[in-house]
């Protein structure tokens, strides 16, 4: 190198060197400010997690206040209140005991209409239920004659007057009606019917039959025609259980 730019050649070597050092410094400024950044970052998580946490706190608390304040809406601490409240379960306690007496510790059916359900009893103690189908309300009529037909359950206090094994269904007019067949004339063998009731019936008179379906999926639901529909097992264990003149209670 000549001596001419010897002087040129120090002078920048010096500023690279000042100007490596400057970044130097820049660089160790940028990783303290990252560093800083990083810490603040990880504070703000911390800080969302509590106030999420606060929250839900704050939420369960209110569900809380909520759930104490409509138990004391219903049961107030009001001596009326609570003096109606015994009222009601003396009378109930006092209609058990009527009831226990005019059962007498007997055997009777009972039928809940609205649940779809049969009930075998002794007195006042339930030996077993079933769900059962009852009729399914409605009405038809015949074009023809004019003559109408309701499709729902009786409600009161029967008896079982015959026991059938192996009953056939002696299809009456209705049926024809429902299906737009012509009406045959009675005992026209087309309206008998084998295994439609299933094994076992219970007949409770005017008409109407404790019996078996084919459609046991859709029992629990009102689809007869007014009469009670069992299941196989539980009308077979009814059948054999009940005595000719069991009452039957349907309400």
């Amino acid at each position: 190198m000549s001596i001419l730019l010897r002087p040129f050649f120090l002078l920048w070597a010096a500023a690279f060197c000042f100007f490596l050092g400057r970044a130097g410094v820049h660089l160790a400024a940028l990783g303290r400010v990252s560093a800083e950044l990083d810490k603040n970052s990880a504070q703000l998580t911390a800080d969302s997690a509590e106030t999420a946490a606060l929250e839900r706190e704050i939420r369960s608390g209110a569900a809380q206040a909520a759930f104490f304040s409509e138990i004391l809406f219903i049961y107030p601490e009001n001596k009326s209140y609570l003096r109606t409240q015994k009222a009601i379960s003396d009378e109930v306690a006092a209609l058990r005991r009527t009831a226990g007496r005019r059962l007498g510790g007997r055997l009777h059916i009972a039928v809940d209409t609205k649940a779809n359900k049969l009930y075998f009893k002794k007195g006042l103690r339930l030996l077993w239920e079933a769900d059962c189908s009852v009729g399914r309300g409605g009405t038809i009529k015949d074009k023809k004659t004019g003559r109408t037909w309701q499709f729902a359950t009786p409600r009161g206090e029967f008896r079982v007057l015959t026991k059938i094994d192996r009953p056939a269904w002696i299809k009456p007019d209705w049926a024809f009606v429902e299906n737009r067949e012509p009406v045959p004339p009675p005992g026209d063998p087309s309206r008998k019917v084998e295994g439609e009731l299933g094994k076992f019936a219970l007949d409770i008179g005017d008409g109407y039959l404790i019996h078996g379906t084919k459609n046991e999926a859709a029992l629990g639901r009102p689809v007869s025609h007014g009469c009670i529909r069992l299941g196989s097992e539980p009308l077979e264990k009814l059948y054999k259980a009940v005595p000719v003149g069991t009452k039957v209670y349907i309400y």
